[in-house]
Protein backbone atom coordinates (compact mmCIF):
# COMPACT_ATOMS: atom_id res chain seq x y z
CA UNK A 1 0.00 0.00 0.00
CA UNK A 2 1.21 3.21 -0.48
CA UNK A 3 2.23 5.61 2.60
CA UNK A 4 -0.24 8.64 3.40
CA UNK A 5 0.15 11.78 2.12
CA UNK A 6 -0.70 15.06 2.87
CA UNK A 7 -3.70 16.52 1.54
CA UNK A 8 -3.57 19.28 -0.94
CA UNK A 9 -6.13 21.31 0.36
CA UNK A 10 -7.41 21.00 3.89
CA UNK A 11 -10.93 22.11 4.57
CA UNK A 12 -10.78 24.52 7.07
CA UNK A 13 -12.69 24.00 10.43
CA UNK A 14 -15.55 25.99 11.56
CA UNK A 15 -16.57 27.44 7.82
CA UNK A 16 -19.61 27.28 5.94
CA UNK A 17 -20.30 26.34 2.85
CA UNK A 18 -22.80 25.71 -0.37
CA UNK A 19 -22.82 23.24 -2.06
CA UNK A 20 -24.22 22.33 -5.01
CA UNK A 21 -24.50 19.18 -7.97
CA UNK A 22 -22.89 20.40 -10.95
CA UNK A 23 -24.87 19.37 -14.23
CA UNK A 24 -24.03 16.41 -15.90
CA UNK A 25 -20.68 16.72 -18.43
CA UNK A 26 -19.13 19.45 -16.39
CA UNK A 27 -15.68 18.69 -15.27
CA UNK A 28 -14.03 20.69 -13.15
CA UNK A 29 -10.44 22.03 -13.75
CA UNK A 30 -8.26 18.70 -11.88
CA UNK A 31 -6.25 21.81 -9.81
CA UNK A 32 -9.62 23.18 -8.07
CA UNK A 33 -10.87 19.53 -7.04
CA UNK A 34 -10.21 18.56 -3.41
CA UNK A 35 -11.92 15.51 -2.78
CA UNK A 36 -13.05 12.14 -4.81
CA UNK A 37 -15.20 9.69 -4.51
CA UNK A 38 -16.32 6.52 -6.04
CA UNK A 39 -19.55 4.62 -6.43
CA UNK A 40 -17.69 0.96 -6.86
CA UNK A 41 -20.35 -1.88 -8.10
CA UNK A 42 -19.53 -5.52 -8.33
CA UNK A 43 -20.35 -6.89 -12.06
CA UNK A 44 -23.35 -8.12 -10.52
CA UNK A 45 -24.55 -4.43 -9.92
CA UNK A 46 -23.53 -5.04 -5.26
CA UNK A 47 -22.40 -1.74 -4.23
CA UNK A 48 -18.75 -1.66 -2.08
CA UNK A 49 -19.13 1.09 0.76
CA UNK A 50 -17.14 1.93 3.77
CA UNK A 51 -17.73 2.70 6.94
CA UNK A 52 -17.80 6.40 8.26
CA UNK A 53 -19.50 9.00 11.19
CA UNK A 54 -22.77 9.20 8.85
CA UNK A 55 -23.05 5.63 8.83
CA UNK A 56 -22.22 3.80 5.50
CA UNK A 57 -20.30 6.06 2.54
CA UNK A 58 -18.51 5.98 -0.48
CA UNK A 59 -15.04 5.50 -0.83
CA UNK A 60 -13.29 8.41 -0.87
CA UNK A 61 -11.44 11.92 0.33
CA UNK A 62 -8.69 14.39 -0.41
CA UNK A 63 -6.69 14.60 -3.08
CA UNK A 64 -3.01 14.07 -1.94
CA UNK A 65 0.26 15.93 -2.66
CA UNK A 66 1.64 14.76 -5.73
CA UNK A 67 -1.64 13.26 -6.97
CA UNK A 68 -2.06 14.51 -10.78
CA UNK A 69 -5.45 13.26 -11.38
CA UNK A 70 -9.52 12.39 -10.17
CA UNK A 71 -8.75 8.46 -11.23
CA UNK A 72 -5.14 8.42 -8.96
CA UNK A 73 -7.19 9.55 -6.53
CA UNK A 74 -10.01 7.46 -6.35
CA UNK A 75 -8.13 4.33 -6.97
CA UNK A 76 -5.73 5.17 -4.20
CA UNK A 77 -8.91 5.70 -1.76
CA UNK A 78 -10.71 2.61 -2.76
CA UNK A 79 -7.89 0.97 -2.09
CA UNK A 80 -7.26 2.03 1.28
CA UNK A 81 -10.74 2.54 2.32
CA UNK A 82 -12.62 -0.65 0.98
CA UNK A 83 -9.85 -2.84 -0.27
CA UNK A 84 -10.63 -3.11 -4.02
CA UNK A 85 -9.02 -2.36 -6.91
CA UNK A 86 -11.15 -0.53 -10.10
CA UNK A 87 -12.19 -1.16 -13.62
CA UNK A 88 -14.22 0.74 -16.05
CA UNK A 89 -13.54 3.75 -13.68
CA UNK A 90 -15.00 6.79 -14.81
CA UNK A 91 -15.98 10.41 -13.99
CA UNK A 92 -19.71 11.05 -13.20
CA UNK A 93 -20.60 14.27 -11.69
CA UNK A 94 -18.74 17.40 -9.32
CA UNK A 95 -19.98 18.82 -6.30
CA UNK A 96 -19.91 22.37 -6.41
CA UNK A 97 -18.44 24.78 -2.97
CA UNK A 98 -17.99 27.66 -2.30
CA UNK A 99 -15.63 27.26 1.14
CA UNK A 100 -12.97 29.26 0.09
CA UNK A 101 -15.33 31.90 -1.80
CA UNK A 102 -17.83 32.57 -4.57
CA UNK A 103 -15.84 33.71 -7.33
CA UNK A 104 -14.64 31.49 -9.89
CA UNK A 105 -10.63 30.63 -9.03
CA UNK A 106 -11.89 30.13 -5.26
CA UNK A 107 -14.61 27.47 -5.96
CA UNK A 108 -13.42 24.44 -5.21
CA UNK A 109 -14.99 20.94 -6.26
CA UNK A 110 -15.89 16.79 -4.80
CA UNK A 111 -15.34 14.96 -7.80
CA UNK A 112 -17.82 11.33 -8.25
CA UNK A 113 -16.59 9.09 -10.14
CA UNK A 114 -18.14 5.15 -10.73
CA UNK A 115 -16.78 1.60 -11.34
CA UNK A 116 -16.42 -1.55 -11.21
CA UNK A 117 -14.81 -3.44 -8.56
CA UNK A 118 -11.86 -5.45 -10.61
CA UNK A 119 -11.22 -7.30 -7.52
CA UNK A 120 -11.27 -7.29 -3.46
CA UNK A 121 -7.51 -7.09 -2.50
CA UNK A 122 -6.92 -6.30 0.98
CA UNK A 123 -8.66 -5.72 4.16
CA UNK A 124 -9.56 -1.79 4.26
CA UNK A 125 -6.70 -0.19 6.22
CA UNK A 126 -9.01 1.26 8.82
CA UNK A 127 -13.19 0.97 8.75
CA UNK A 128 -15.11 -2.01 7.05
CA UNK A 129 -15.63 -3.17 3.79
CA UNK A 130 -19.63 -3.89 2.99
CA UNK A 131 -21.08 -5.49 0.25
CA UNK A 132 -25.09 -4.37 -0.05
CA UNK A 133 -27.88 -3.54 -2.35
CA UNK A 134 -28.45 0.23 -3.17
CA UNK A 135 -31.04 0.22 -1.23
CA UNK A 136 -29.69 -0.85 2.05
CA UNK A 137 -26.96 1.68 1.40
CA UNK A 138 -29.41 4.36 0.77
CA UNK A 139 -31.20 3.45 4.20
CA UNK A 140 -27.79 3.29 5.98
CA UNK A 141 -25.97 6.58 4.46
CA UNK A 142 -26.78 9.63 6.69
CA UNK A 143 -25.78 12.51 4.93
CA UNK A 144 -27.24 15.98 5.31
CA UNK A 145 -27.59 16.07 1.49
CA UNK A 146 -29.11 13.13 1.16
CA UNK A 147 -30.85 13.75 -2.25
CA UNK A 148 -27.84 14.50 -3.97
CA UNK A 149 -26.21 11.12 -3.04
CA UNK A 150 -29.67 9.36 -3.95
CA UNK A 151 -29.67 11.14 -7.28
CA UNK A 152 -25.99 10.44 -7.58
CA UNK A 153 -26.53 6.38 -6.68
CA UNK A 154 -29.41 6.13 -8.92
CA UNK A 155 -27.27 7.77 -11.78
CA UNK A 156 -24.09 5.78 -11.57
CA UNK A 157 -26.31 2.78 -11.37
CA UNK A 158 -28.19 3.74 -14.42
CA UNK A 159 -25.11 4.45 -16.57
CA UNK A 160 -23.04 1.27 -14.99
CA UNK A 161 -26.04 -1.15 -15.61
CA UNK A 162 -28.11 0.54 -18.95
CA UNK A 163 -31.36 -1.50 -19.80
Amino acid sequence: MAESRPDKRRTPKGRKANFRLREPGFVPPFEQVTSVSVIPFTADGVMVATDDKRGKDLPGGHVAEGESSCEETARRESLEEAGITLRNLRFLRAIESDLYGSEAGDLTYMVIMTAIVDAIVAEPLEGTRHLMTVEQFRAEHKSLRLAMMHELIDEAYASTFPG
